[in-house]
């Protein structure tokens, strides 16, 4: 799935587009939500027995995870994180840009 960031009504708004283009979410008015939104998403879609008891990843603190994993010789292997909610999101494609800036 891709975040996408759209100007509508005025307001800039994120949502979740599957590779088809076809919308997966509804609108979100903060980046934090469309995230939060995301996460549980593929949190719901795993059929096995969950072994993290929140979906908040408590390595989401990203400057302090780099910093550690710069200055440790023994530091982690996957510093980030193993799962693929662990990894920070980031917006895919951003059609507020070009609404703005007026193409």
């Amino acid at each position: 799935m891709y975040l996408v960031k759209d100007l509508v009504g005025g307001r800039i708004v994120y949502f979740w587009q599957d590779k088809n283009g076809s919308p997966r979410s509804d609108f979100f008015n903060t980046f934090f939500n469309a995230e939060e939104w995301w996460k549980t998403h593929v949190f719901s879609l795993y059929a096995g027995v969950e072994r993290r008891t929140s979906i908040i990843d408590r390595r989401t603190n990203y400057d302090k995870r780099r910093r550690l994993n710069h200055n440790h010789r023994f530091a982690s292997s996957a510093p980030n994180g193993r799962r693929i909610t662990d990894l920070p999101v980031k917006v895919s494609r951003d059609l507020a840009a070009d609404k703005l800036q007026g193409h």
